[in-house]
């Protein structure tokens, strides 16, 4: 079975694919859940996938200080709760 990672298929709707619902009930559950499975982990890995190919800086230096600045606008703190700064 092909997953498509965006349109997850509800157990009701899993449950009278032509395949699955000639299937006892146990080996319904069994099917749902390694398609489940497989979706979660199909999805998740496209996710990190997506995740690693964000366009954009991941942090800012200020040249006139540099103190490492986050993309949020915070500051990269060391230990003691000083900035960190730019070697």
């Amino acid at each position: 079975m092909e997953i498509d990672i965006f349109n997850k298929i509800h157990w009701l709707n899993f449950r009278k694919l032509p395949k699955i619902k000639l299937l006892p009930l146990n080996e319904q559950v069994k099917k749902y859940n390694l398609y489940i499975n497989e979706f979660t982990y199909q999805r998740n890995a496209y996710l990190h996938w997506l995740d690693g190919h964000k366009k954009g800086k991941k942090t800012l230096i200020e040249d006139n200080n540099s103190f490492i600045e986050l993309e949020n606008g915070e500051y990269l703190l060391q230990e003691n709760g000083s900035k960190l700064i730019w070697n």
